[in-house]
């Protein structure tokens, strides 16, 4: 999942209030800043990653922005308790190779 932040709108230092982990968060924002291309490099054609020299978005790039969008874009907490409860009929427990016996 894409986060919502941009070259021109970085991730903040300080996690927004819906993260659960703000000190990974921290992390997550720190290296998605590395992962961007040197400022010379911002307006180029085919700019590289100023960190890993990788044509950008480099894919560590990618994988920390995805980890900022899941971060910001969970559902309130409301929504994943009303979420429904894993299936354990036995016709779930039989495809995914439980006995439904023995549950």
């Amino acid at each position: 999942m894409r986060s919502p932040y941009t070259l021109e709108n970085p991730p903040p230092d300080e996690p927004p209030s819906e993260v659960l982990v703000p000190s990974l968060w921290r992390v997550q924002a720190r290296w998605w800043k590395r992962h961007t291309p040197a400022l010379d490099q911002r307006d180029a054609k085919h700019p590289v990653c100023g960190h890993c020299g990788q044509s950008w978005p480099c894919h560590s790039w990618a994988c920390w922005d995805g980890q900022l969008g899941q971060a910001v874009n969970r559902p309130p907490a409301r929504e994943r308790a009303e979420a429904p409860a894993p299936d354990d009929s036995p016709r779930v427990l039989a495809l995914s190779g439980v006995d439904a016996d023995q549950h």
